[in-house]
C-alpha cells in the first residue's frame, strides 16, 4: 500500500513524537511510506519557555531512516495545509492516517479531511486520546466534529471505542492495546534495600501526585524511596511543602525538568515500579514505557487500565482518588518482590501490544 503519515515525529518532544516515529519505523518496513512532519508543531506562547524539540535529537539522523520524509507543514499557516495537501496528492496514497490527542488540531485537520473526502482517499484515524484529559464542553464539541467525520479509526481502550460510536455509530472502530515503548535499559541498579518508586511524566492536576504523596506519607516508616520526573505545568510550591508537612523530605526526590532517553533509561533502570495515581485518563503512555522496560505498574482503576494491568502479574490496580488504597498496593510489591513481572509483561504483551499488531489492524481497513 502507498500510506501517507501526518505527524510530530522527533526531534519534537514528547510521547506522541515517539508514538508516530515508532509506527512510521513499522509502516516503513511493509508500505510505500509518505511522512509529513512539521516545521512548527505548536506557537509558543503554548509551551512558555520549555522547549518543543530534544536538543539531543538530529533531525537529518531522523530523515536518514525514512526514504520520503519532510518537515514542511505549518500547523497555524493554512497556505502550508494547501501545500501539504498537494503533496499528498501528486504521492497518490492509498490511505492518509492522522493521529489524535488534543483539538488544536482541528482547524487543519478539518480542512485536510474535507480535501481527501472530495479526493475520495481514504483517511484512517489513530486516536491516541479521544477526549483530552482536561477536556470541556467546548473541546468536546470539536473533538465530536473532527471524528464524527471519520469513518475508520483505531482506539487503545474500550471505553474509547464506546465513546466514539455513541456519536458516530456508522464508523468502523478497531481497538489495538497501546504498544510498547522499548528501550535500552541496561542492567536493573540496586543501591539498596528500599523499593524504588517512580512517577514519570508531566505533572498535571489529574495525575494524582498528591495522591501517591499522601500515600508514601502513610508509608513514611517502610524502606521506600520515591523519584518524581518530569515537568510541572502548575505551581511546584504545593508539592513542595506537602512533602514537608508529611516528613517525607528524605524519601522524595524531584527532577523538575525534560529528560533524555538515555536518562530515562538510567531511571527506569533505577525503578522496582513505576506509579500512575492517576485521577482520570483513558490510557496512557507511561504503562507502554514501563512495560517496555519491563517494570510492572501501580495504576488506579480509571479509563482503559484494567484492559492492560494484569493484577498481580504484570502490576496492580488499586481505588482511585483513595491515598490508603494507593499504600496498600504499595505494600503488596513490597510483600511480592518475588514475582517475575518482566516474564508476566513480556508473555502478556507479545501479541497484544506491538507496532507490528497494530500495523496487522491498520491493515484491516484495506
Amino acid at each position: 500500500m502507498r500510506i501517507c503519515l501526518i505527524a510530530p515525529l522527533p526531534p519534537f518532544r514528547g510521547g506522541i513524537a515517539k508514538y508516530c516515529y515508532s509506527l512510521a519505523l513499522e509502516l516503513g518496513k511493509r508500505h510505500d511510506l509518505l511522512l509529513l512532519s512539521y516545521a512548527r508543531q505548536y506557537p509558543e506562547f503554548l509551551y512558555g519557555k520549555k522547549s518543543q524539540v530534544d536538543p539531543d535529537v538530529d533531525r537529518d539522523s531522523i530523515k536518514s531512516e525514512f526514504m520520503k520524509l519532510s518537515y514542511d507543514i505549518d500547523s497555524i499557516n493554512p497556505l502550508s495545509w494547501v501545500r501539504t495537501m498537494e503533496t499528498i496528492t501528486s504521492f497518490k496514497p492509498d490511505a492518509v492516517i492522522f493521529p489524535w490527542w488534543v483539538v488544536y488540531w482541528a482547524p487543519m485537520y478539518l480542512y485536510l479531511l474535507h480535501s481527501l473526502r472530495k479526493r475520495g482517499i481514504r483517511v484512517i484515524f489513530l486516536c491516541i486520546n479521544v477526549f483530552e484529559h482536561e477536556d470541556n464542553p467546548v473541546k468536546k464539541a470539536l473533538t465530536k466534529l473532527i471524528l464524527g467525520r471519520v469513518d475508520a479509526m483505531i482506539v487503545h481502550s474500550e471505553q474509547e471505542k464506546r465513546e466514539i460510536l455513541e456519536f458516530n455509530p456508522t464508523a468502523t472502530v478497531r481497538k489495538h492495546l497501546l504498544p510498547l515503548f522499548i528501550y535500552d535499559i541496561g542492567p536493573n541498579q540496586r543501591h539498596d534495600g528500599n523499593l524504588h518508586l517512580l512517577f514519570f511524566g508531566f505533572v498535571r492536576p489529574y495525575k494524582g501526585i498528591d495522591i501517591l504523596l499522601e500515600a508514601v506519607g502513610i508509608l513514611r516508616g517502610r524502606d521506600i524511596s520515591l523519584k518524581i520526573v518530569g515537568e510541572f505545568w502548575n505551581d511546584k510550591d504545593v508539592y513542595l511543602t506537602r512533602i514537608k508537612d508529611l516528613g517525607i523530605a528524605d524519601k522524595v526526590e524531584i527532577v523538575d525538568r525534560y529528560v533524555t532517553d538515555e536518562e530515562m533509561s538510567g531511571y527506569f533502570a533505577w525503578a522496582d515500579l513505576v506509579a500512575l495515581p492517576y485521577r482520570k485518563s483513558r490510557t496512557s503512555g507511561i504503562i507502554a514505557t514501563a512495560y517496555g522496560f519491563g517494570k510492572p505498574v501501580l495504576a488506579t482503576d480509571v479509563g482503559g487500565f484494567h484492559e492492560v494491568v494484569r493484577d498481580g502479574l504484570t502490576g496492580r490496580i488499586v481505588t482511585p482518588d483513595n491515598p490508603r488504597a494507593f499504600a496498600d498496593g504499595i505494600e503488596w510489591f513490597i510483600a511480592n518482590r518475588e514475582v517475575d513481572f518482566a516474564g508476566n509483561i513480556a508473555q502478556f504483551a507479545a501479541d497484544r501490544m506491538s507496532w507490528s499488531s497494530l500495523v496487522d489492524t491498520i491493515e484491516e481497513f484495506n
